[in-house]
């Protein structure tokens, strides 16, 4: 028997039969009858190459435990009958290839307990996707119809992790933060239908009545900031807390403010110091209590939520104003909101901040053994877990070092290129969506029209449903994140740009059309027959009012509200983009995507309130209107094709820029030999 003989019965692993041996069936089929072990005297060696040392009971260790039996030798008419090697059943079913064994697999050279081998595989050069400490713990799944997905980011086993938190609790904390974001909503637009009066009431102008909405957007954005930069340190629910105080209080305040303007100005500054933490902190809150395929219901919940309460708000507002309590009676029904928004922000909102970074490494769990499976553990609503749960709820319970990268987090996510060029592309539709709505009293309340403030409210119907419509659609799209090319970008900045410039362009110069009388016929050198301001103001209410298409004037604006929301939606995509190619773990990219989304919110609101107070300078006279809105329609035109342009031609390198500019290109923690999926 020569060398190439011996290859082949070790690759088949059965002795042949001997020469002259019976052939025999049994119940099974064809078998083969094993003759005694020859002495080992009498076969030549294997070579030394081919000599593996492996216990009789363990396979290769890159193959399952239970793989099929080599393939049975032919059998021919002289062949012996021999028995079939029994083996014993398995102790368990096979699972999946893909989570078998439930770790991320290793290298060539990792040691597998129970295993040896004395054989010398050949080294891989290719680098692994787990090459931490954490490749020693067993990667978790989800549950129920999520079981083959394998949780991202991957939880600790410390029960107090927000990962882990039972879905009743989940469920909570994400309900109670989301009343405070519709709660939010509704006090930023609850003066709109009602500044024409308050300009009365109070004897101001009307732009000082404009700033009571102003300069709590602007304040807001100011706070948004200050929000992402303290919840590094102190954690959220500190900032929830005292921004819940604020909101409490400017709100009970505005009930009674009906005769002092500075009162009023001063319960909206409260409102407006409030507003940030629930504008910028509660995407924060998603990724830290949701894992990654739970997280896009949430958000576009989120998004929908947000937007629908704030443009819906003068609705309701508006003919809530017209009874005899005035104004002040929005905020009093609004202050009743608070016995249900108190006790669920207090109880019902945690502390999401969690460091996982020790405990993933090494915890108890995983330290005994390499195959526990991920289970949460179940809790029965007892007053012991009520008491375990209450006495944990302490308003301050996270602290982290504040060093000098910590506190530049946010701020520099909040001047990367790609949150400025998001900021840039959206902001003139949104802030000159604000500066309009809140112009419309000047524009509707005094003659010709003489509105009411609920029907001003009602101009705010289309706003309200298309600019929900426009944020519902790329939120709840399954291919809107996972889809998005630079193909659909384009055409989302061109859709969302021509419907804000249809909006506003015809908005301006329908009303200026309308609101022009013609020249009355006299004959030339008479000056006796000129118009008195009193015949204008006859022929106004005769003849201009009902040439203003009121229902055409709401459905424009909605188009301006739906091409704005429309262009804000490709902020989250390009931000996700971005932070993956510029992170050097999913940690760091987890949070960029919340500070760069912030940083937009906040730079939107920035504009808003600046628009907001002057707008009604430049349309309190039909020519001022039909300027303002070509100018700004001509204006977002270029620069939606100047930023188009830059994306699209340096995308990659606006990307690279982004890292620059956060730390984290060219520095150790991207040159280092590990994984996007490490630890911070």
């Amino acid at each position: 028997m020569d060398s190439t003989d011996v290859e082949k019965e070790l690759r088949i692993g059965v002795s042949r039969p001997a020469e002259g041996q019976d052939m025999r069936e049994n119940g099974r089929g064809p078998t083969l009858a094993v003759p005694p072990t020859p002495p080992a005297k009498d076969l030549p060696q294997p070579p030394a190459r081919l000599r593996l040392e492996l216990p009789s009971h363990i396979g290769s260790p890159y193959e399952p435990p239970n793989r099929p039996l080599p393939p049975r030798p032919t059998t021919t008419s002289q062949s012996p009958k021999i028995p079939q090697p029994s083996r014993p059943p398995p102790s368990r079913a096979q699972a999946p290839l893909a989570m078998n064994p439930p770790t991320r697999p290793g290298t060539a050279l990792s040691q597998t307990s129970g295993t040896t081998v004395s054989a010398r595989f050949p080294v891989s050069t290719k680098r692994l996707s787990w090459t931490s400490d954490a490749s020693k713990r067993p990667i978790k799944y989800g549950q129920g119809k999520f079981g083959r997905v394998e949780l991202v980011p991957q939880p600790s086993d410390d029960p107090d992790d927000p990962l882990n938190w039972p879905r009743w609790r989940k469920e909570v904390n994400f309900c109670s933060l989301l009343l405070m974001v519709a709660m939010t909503g509704v006090t930023k637009t609850i003066f709109m239908t009602v500044n024409a009066q308050l300009a009365q009431s109070y004897e101001v102008s009307y732009t000082a009545i404009a700033a009571l909405t102003g300069v709590p957007l602007i304040l807001s954005a100011l706070t948004g900031l200050a929000c992402l930069v303290a919840s590094r340190i102190w954690g959220k629910r500190p900032l929830y807390l005292a921004s819940l105080l604020l909101v409490f209080i400017g709100t009970v305040w505005s009930t009674n403010v009906a005769s002092s303007y500075g009162q009023c100005m001063a319960a909206r500054i409260f409102q407006g110091l409030g507003w940030g933490a629930f504008d910028t902190l509660v995407l924060g809150s998603i990724q830290d209590t949701y894992f990654e395929h739970e997280r896009g219901l949430r958000i576009a919940i989120h998004s929908i939520v947000a937007i629908a309460t704030t443009w819906g708000a003068p609705l309701i507002g508006g003919v809530a104003s017209q009874g005899p309590a005035g104004f002040s009676l929005q905020p009093t029904i609004l202050s009743t909101f608070f016995v249900v928004a108190v006790p669920a922000i207090t109880l019902g909102v945690p502390e999401t901040a969690f460091d996982r970074t020790f405990p993933l490494a090494r915890t108890p769990a995983t330290a005994n053994s390499q195959f526990k499976p991920f289970l949460t553990p179940r809790r029965l609503f007892s007053l012991d877990t009520v008491t375990d749960y209450v006495v944990k709820l302490k308003p301050y319970a996270y602290h982290s070092s504040a060093d000098l990268a910590i506190l530049l987090q946010a701020p520099r996510a909040f001047i990367t290129p790609t949150t400025a060029l998001l900021a840039i592309v959206s902001i003139l539709p949104y802030a000159s969506l604000w500066g309009l709505s809140s112009s419309l009293s000047l524009l509707f309340s005094p003659l010709p029209f003489v509105l009411t403030q609920g029907t001003i409210g009602a101009l705010f119907l289309a706003p309200f449903l298309l600019s929900t419509a426009a944020v519902a659609f790329p939120a709840v799209a399954p291919r809107w994140h996972t889809r998005f090319t630079p193909k659909t970008h384009m055409l989302a900045l061109a859709a969302g740009s021509a419907l804000a410039f249809i909006g506003i362009l015809t908005f301006g110069l329908h009303l200026d059309t309308a609101m022009t009388p013609p020249s009355p016929p006299s004959p030339a050198n008479d000056n006796n027959n000129q118009p008195t301001p009193e015949s204008i103001s006859v022929f106004a209410l005769e003849y201009l009012a009902p040439r203003a298409n009121l229902p055409a004037l709401s459905f424009v604006l909605g188009l301006l509200a739906a091409g704005g929301a429309l262009l804000n939606a490709t902020s989250s995509p390009i931000i996700k983009a971005s932070t993956s190619f510029t992170a050097a773990n999913l940690a760091v990219a987890t949070r960029n995507t919340a500070d760069m989304s912030g940083g937009v919110a906040c730079w939107r609101a920035l504009g808003a309130g600046v628009f907001v107070m002057a707008v009604p300078n430049a349309v309190w006279w039909w020519d001022g209107l039909r300027g303002f809105c070509v100018g700004i329609g001509i204006a977002q035109g270029v620069v939606v094709a100047v930023v188009g342009t830059v994306w699209w031609l340096w995308g990659e390198g606006i990307r690279r820029w982004d890292g620059r500019v956060m730390g984290l290109v060219d520095l150790e923690g991207l040159r280092r030999t590990g994984s996007f999926f490490d630890l911070d």
